[in-house]
């Protein structure tokens, strides 16, 4: 990172996140990790923020020329089908990895959808 820190503006996030680069997604289980990839990530065409979306499903947005995360004022939170969804269409020309299920989504809280594709996007 440059001689800039990395700035958490209004309220953390809860850990794990998943963050979407134009390269794929990545997982973060701490800060070092949410500074790192929102630091060295891309953004996706027409973006002006990288979005990461914390174990709530609230989506946070990493703004580049400031070094700074903050949660977004103008997103609902993010749906357990979306988030499944989110991570389906990013591996689907990845043959090591299996899609998330689903099924039986009501028995499911958000928190264990996220940390279950983080831990998948970790390995």
């Amino acid at each position: 990172m440059s001689d800039k820190e990395f700035v958490v503006a209004i309220r953390k996030p809860i850990y794990p996140l998943i963050v979407i680069s134009a390269e794929g997604l990545y997982s973060a289980f701490n800060i070092e990790e949410l500074a790192f990839h929102c630091v060295n990530g891309i953004l996706l065409d027409g973006e002006k923020y990288i979005k990461a979306i914390d174990s709530k499903g609230e989506e946070f947005w990493y703004v580049p020329d400031q070094f700074t995360i903050a949660p977004s004022f103008f997103c609902e939170k993010w749906t357990k089908k979306k988030i499944i969804e989110l991570y389906n269409e990013s591996i689907h020309d990845q043959e090591e990895f299996e899609k998330y299920s689903l099924k039986s989504l009501s028995a499911k809280k958000v928190i264990r959808i996220v940390s279950d594709i983080c831990n998948i996007l970790k390995q």
